[in-house]
């Protein structure tokens, strides 16, 4: 009975943190009712897609722009959806989700279903979340499947550890599995020479591996059904649809390889089997990427018009990896700049937020501005330069698989980025915010067990009164976030530093 109770109070739980923040996001997130930012590449993107013509973004994977297509068809598609409300909806909806996602996991990190809420709400009232989750751009879709890609990451290993403690341990039959993938080989290469014969070398050799890596995949998950593979796949599928949005997002694969790593080597240590299958799990990581990939290329496969007067024409693999190469040295020549870009250590520091749009006016005789701000919560970013550190040192000390992971992720989706060849902008943080408000909520959660049965009234105090500071935070920030009309002067006294104007 206890166990249903509990599934439905996180239920409850759950859904009142995303109609709550369904509600706060879609406030008037129609306004301005324009393209403004990157969604003139994004929203276009959806245009494209409907009209079957090329699409003109094309240095960035496609479910996003995918994503941002459906919003618009719920909306009528063209041309009664192809405005503000239909080609930023999605991106509305994924920014609650990504709420409720981050209870989830600072649940299952914090152990505590009110410091899950809490994490969540720290969340929530953070003024880049907000923003992001009200422009038709990747970055909310983006955060919604890398915190979903962690949680599964961290399921898999609790089966992993449950597993280890009753000592189970993976089967080991190396021959057979040397056997397994030479067969799942030869029916890649069949497969491949009969069904695309005309592609060129470079495809048909993606076509086998990934063919491969299917074939092993499936038939390794439907046989043996190694520990926690529930799970894998879980991890497998998110983490593709990640990659398949932004490229960055292939980062979250460095935490799955740290994981089986650590779990390598202390059986190793032991002298035992790791629990992990090495081959079924780089089998299911392939071949989710490459399946969720070809299914989000789809449109061209059926056939898009590269010139407006021109029949729609199908796309072959070649253009496909084409297109990913011309990709790849677009973002690795980019030489852009730009009055808002900044570098990956400004991030955490909150220095050098972005302007998605301004405009300025009278009421009366006082100057008016109307700004949006892609702007973190400083109250929440500036204590993580804290807890984030604290919490990591809790999972050396502790040896604590679930502070790991977030740490562990927080960092490899932050620091590659100082080697990064490109522009880069504050927003490209915006992954690594929920994971600051679940270490805060970790130590809230840590002063909270410490202080209470002592003190409540202090820990009430201390835990609650930051949550307020908080909150009272994003509403002070709340006229540059949602682009309301107020004096210039006070939009200057929101300008807390002078990198931020």
């Amino acid at each position: 009975m206890m166990p249903v109770l509990k599934r439905y109070t996180d239920a409850a739980i759950s859904l009142g943190l995303g109609i709550a923040s369904f509600i706060l996001l879609a406030i008037r997130y129609s306004i301005p009712n324009e393209k403004i930012f990157d969604e003139v590449y994004f929203a276009r993107a959806a245009e494209e897609y409907l009209q079957r013509r090329y699409i003109y973004e094309n240095t960035h994977p496609p479910v996003t722009k995918l994503l941002i297509t459906l919003s618009t068809m719920l909306f009528g598609g063209l041309p009664r959806g192809d405005n503000a409300y239909g080609w930023r909806f999605l991106d509305v909806v994924a920014g609650a989700v990504a709420v409720v996602l981050t209870y989830v996991l600072a649940k299952r990190v914090t152990g505590s279903r009110l410091f899950g809420a809490y994490a969540a709400v720290l969340f929530g009232f953070d003024g880049m979340h907000f923003v992001q989750s009200r422009i038709a751009t990747p970055e909310s879709f983006v955060v919604c499947f890398s915190l979903a890609t962690l949680y599964a990451l961290l399921r898999y290993w609790d089966a992993i550890a449950h597993a280890i403690l009753h000592a189970a341990t993976a089967e080991d039959a190396p021959l057979q599995r040397i056997a397994e993938v030479v067969v799942a080989f030869v029916l890649a290469i069949g497969f491949t020479l009969l069904r695309f014969p005309h592609e060129t070398l470079p495809a048909k050799i993606v076509l086998i591996v990934v063919s491969a890596a299917v074939a092993f995949g499936v038939y390794r998950y439907w046989r043996a059904r190694p520990l926690g593979a529930g799970w894998l796949l879980a991890f497998g599928v998110c983490a593709a649809l990640l990659v398949t949005s932004k490229w960055y997002g292939v980062m979250t694969y460095g935490v799955a390889a740290v994981v089986a790593s650590y779990v390598a080597i202390r059986a190793w240590r032991r002298g035992e089997r790791s629990p992990i299958p090495l081959d079924a799990f780089v089998a299911v990581i392939v071949a989710t990427i490459g399946i969720v990939y070809a299914l989000a290329y789809i449109p061209h496969f059926i056939g898009l018009r590269d010139l407006p007067n021109l029949p729609p024409r199908p796309y072959t693999v070649s253009d496909i990896i084409t297109m990913q190469v011309n990709a790849f040295l677009y973002h690795d020549h980019l030489k852009a700049t730009h009055p808002y870009s900044s570098v990956w250590w400004q991030w955490p520091l909150d220095l050098r937020p972005i302007l998605y749009y301004a405009q300025y006016g009278n009421l009366g005789k006082i100057p008016t501005a109307e700004m949006i701000y892609t702007l973190p919560n400083p109250l929440l970013l500036w204590p993580g330069l804290v807890t984030v550190p604290f919490v990591g040192w809790l999972a050396w000390r502790e040896r604590n698989r679930a502070y790991a992971v977030v740490i562990v992720a927080y960092l490899l989706q932050w620091l590659p980025w100082m080697f990064s060849p490109r522009i880069a902008f504050a927003y490209h943080f915006y992954v690594d915010i929920p994971l600051i408000a679940i270490c805060t909520a970790a130590v809230a959660h840590i002063c909270w067990e410490r202080l209470s049965p002592s003190n409540r009234t202090a820990a009430l105090w201390i835990v609650g009164g930051y949550l307020g500071v908080e909150i009272a935070t994003f509403a002070y920030f709340y006229p540059i976030l949602a682009g309301l009309q107020i004096p210039q002067s006070a939009w200057m006294q929101r300008m807390w530093l002078k990198s931020w104007p």
